[in-house]
């Protein structure tokens, strides 16, 4: 694969971006892959949670402006102008759960790509910036609607004109990320997610997402929660989950009970 590695254990399949010799930056040939790699995963229903991480000491340093810079003068230019929003859009419509663990620089198209997913972890030796606009070329790929989405329009503005670097603290702050952890402890807080997440009936997680890309395209109707509602009474692991839930509870209030 063009600088990606992808693994599948159970019900939880990793990639990796792979170019630690070029802190992992995105190139055609990279986003082309991921593209196939996610087209697989919506037809996978045995995979419930997605997680994407950089090999090395960084997630992203960006789009790899040389390998695109002739593709962009020759005669499928615009289809090599639109590569980056095709992966973010395919990352954002994933029907799992999707996980971005970051470290180190995340930068530019590499902060998009976390920006599609649903849930980021920043480490503390977390790098962001959006230089588009100081290389002399305007954001892409769609992340203008994300960004706005995840900080907000005025702090999304500042961000994308200033070009200016932020921590990871100032993400947690912008809910940019949902959690900043200590940088040796980022592997062991990506795991534990990903293994409660997993853990979870596959049928509640499915409507979870679709919840939620219901809501990022305007189209959420409550009227449908009923539905789900019924479907997940019907469902076996579904079943068994709150059959186990509702008997730990049980037997936990029985501890506190009268002796």
């Amino acid at each position: 694969m063009f600088g990606l590695k992808v693994s599948t254990n159970e019900r939880v399949t990793r990639i990796v971006f792979d170019r630690p010799e070029a802190l992992n930056a995105l190139s055609p040939g990279t986003l082309s892959e991921l593209i196939d790699v996610c087209a697989d995963l919506e037809r996978n229903d045995a995979v419930t949670v997605v997680v994407f991480t950089g090999a090395g000491s960084c997630f992203s340093a960006g789009a790899d402006l040389p390998a695109f810079l002739p593709l962009l003068a020759g005669p499928d230019a615009r289809a090599t102008a639109d590569l980056g929003r095709r992966t973010t859009n395919a990352i954002a419509e994933l029907p799992q759960v999707t996980v971005a663990a970051i470290r180190g620089h995340c930068i530019g198209g590499g902060l998009v790509l976390a920006g599609a997913c649903d849930i980021r972890i920043a480490a503390s030796d977390a790098r962001f910036m959006i230089p588009e606009l100081d290389a002399g070329i305007p954001l892409g790929w769609g992340a203008m609607e994300h960004l706005v989405r995840l900080v907000g329009e005025t702090m999304a503005a500042d961000l994308v004109l200033s070009g200016r670097a932020f921590g990871a603290e100032e993400a947690l702050r912008s809910q940019l990320v949902s959690r900043a952890v200590p940088t040796d402890r980022l592997d062991e807080e990506l795991d534990s997610l990903v293994a409660t997440i997993a853990r979870k009936p596959k049928v509640v997680l499915r409507v979870t997402k679709q919840q939620v890309l219901a809501i990022r395209a305007g189209r959420f109707d409550a009227r449908e929660d009923a539905n789900a509602l019924l479907a997940s009474l019907k469902d076996p692991e579904a079943l068994e989950a709150g059959g186990e839930y509702f008997a730990k509870r049980l037997r936990s209030k029985g501890a506190d009970g009268p002796r």
